[in-house]
């Protein structure tokens, strides 16, 4: 029999605990590469026993998947809130979004999860998008796909760097400097 690791069904205790085993991880992040982080830190640092640390996760790579999936799945559901209709305002919420959200990315960051976290984040938005109607014409599935995944990959490294350069630019600037530099890419 497999345990359900989803989030449904799952008591508050539940959520608390995976939210300490997260945050034990940033934590480790601080001061130790991924690669060496072993769950026996993450359950000492969360202060959880192993079986406890089992019963929420199969591996550390999963507490890090769990973290990044709580970001997205907040980022979207609040991009399906916002409506929008156009380049400026995509940007806008992106930026705001990021600069309110950024500490975990901030710790990923540093601790040079980089491309993990484009690659997982990239993907996963495609997926999302995928089933949904966009503002840009796309008429197959398939340029749908290319557009989402280019335009979102160099866009997300644009929010990387700001992130790890400590998002030193506001939202607005950002947003006026990315419209000006992909006016020029045409």
């Amino acid at each position: 029999m497999t345990r359900d690791r989803t989030n449904k069904n799952v008591t508050r205790m539940q959520k608390q605990t995976r939210t300490w085993i997260k945050e034990a991880l940033m934590q480790l992040l601080k001061d130790y590469p991924f690669e060496d982080i072993t769950v026996k830190q993450i359950v000492l640092t969360a202060d959880i026993s192993r079986p406890t640390f089992y019963r929420n996760y199969d591996s550390k790579k999963a507490v890090l998947d769990d973290t990044l999936n709580d970001l997205m799945e907040n980022y979207y559901s609040k991009f399906k809130e916002s409506n929008i209709t156009n380049l400026h305002d995509l940007l806008m919420f992106c930026f705001d979004y990021f600069e309110n959200n950024h500490g975990y990315l901030s710790t990923m960051i540093a601790a040079h999860l980089t491309s993990y976290i484009t690659d997982k984040f990239t993907s996963g938005f495609a997926e999302k998008l995928n089933d949904t109607q966009t503002w840009r014409e796309w008429k197959t599935p398939l340029q749908k796909q290319i557009g989402v995944r280019f335009a979102f990959y160099g866009f997300f490294n644009v929010i990387i760097f700001w992130i790890a350069t400590g998002c030193k630019e506001s939202p607005e600037t950002m947003t006026e400097q990315t419209i000006d530099v992909l006016q020029n890419l045409i």
